[in-house]
């Protein structure tokens, strides 16, 4: 089955988003498809709509993944607020660079449906208390 590479919009609080996946790079390799975006200097409706235009830059054919740190944070409560018009788009929240890395490691193996219970899991159990 010959499906479009899905496309991940970190949405997130200063500089974290760019720094997972700078982070995830240097173990994966480079990646592309990926579109990152702070929130720093921007109004709640300033960050819905920034996030409306990565979303709308994307090829048509490419399901897109936002990925926000926070969900009760501005990140979170912007996202939610963007429309799919009639694309495949998908949301999660609480990022943490082995959710990060589920998705890039198996974006081109996995459905959509399959993949985001796999990166709320790996999230999940990469917190652990010693």
């Amino acid at each position: 089955m010959n499906r479009a590479r899905p496309v991940a919009v970190l949405v997130t609080h200063g500089v974290l988003g760019e720094e997972l996946l700078r982070t995830a790079s240097t173990i994966l390799g480079v990646q592309s498809e990926v579109l990152t975006l702070s929130n720093t200097g921007l109004s709640a409706d300033g960050l819905q709509d920034a996030i409306q235009r990565l979303v709308a830059g994307v090829p048509e054919e490419a399901p897109i993944v936002i990925i926000t740190d926070l969900a009760a944070g501005s990140c979170g409560i912007a996202s939610r607020h963007v429309g799919a018009n009639g694309r495949v788009l998908r949301k999660i929240t609480g990022v943490n660079l082995p959710m990060l890395l589920e998705f890039l490691h198996y974006r081109d193996t996995l459905p959509l449906d399959e993949l985001l219970p796999r990166m709320e899991a790996k999230g999940k159990a990469g917190i652990l208390l010693f």
